[in-house]
C-alpha cells in the first residue's frame, strides 16, 4: 500500500487572508506572518540597524494588523499596508531615539 500523501490546501491569497483576519481567524494571522515577516524585518532593520528594536517594530506591525483588519479594509493591498505601517513605526523609533540621545541619532542618520 503506497504511503498516504497529506492533502495540501491551495495557498490563500492575501485578500482571502485579510477577509479571514476580519473574521478574527488567528490562523490567517499566522500565515500572514509566515509570508511577510522576513521582508518586513529586513526593511525595518535597514532603517534601524538594531535587531531587537527591528523585531519589536515588526511584532507591533502584526499586532496592529490584527486589530485593524476587523475595523477597516486594508487598502490598497496587504503588503502595502504592512510596509507602510512598518516604515511609520520605524520612523517613530528613530524619532524617539533622536529625542533621547541627539548625538547617537545623528550618527545613525549619517550612516543611512
Amino acid at each position: 500500500m503506497p504511503p498516504m500523501l497529506e492533502t495540501q490546501r491551495p495557498l490563500a491569497s492575501d485578500a482571502d487572508l485579510v477577509q479571514r483576519l476580519a473574521q478574527r481567524d488567528s490562523t490567517a494571522l499566522i500565515e500572514v506572518e509566515r509570508r511577510h515577516w522576513s521582508s518586513l524585518y529586513a526593511q525595518v532593520y535597514g532603517m534601524l540597524v538594531e535587531s531587537a528594536v527591528a523585531e519589536r517594530v515588526v511584532r507591533e506591525v502584526f499586532t496592529q494588523l490584527w486589530f485593524t483588519a476587523e475595523r477597516s479594509p486594508l487598502r490598497p493591498s496587504l503588503w502595502t499596508w504592512l510596509r507602510d505601517m512598518a516604515r511609520e513605526l520605524a520612523r517613530a523609533e528613530l524619532a524617539l531615539a533622536a529625542s533621547n540621545n541627539p548625538q547617537e541619532s545623528s550618527a545613525i542618520r549619517g550612516s543611512q
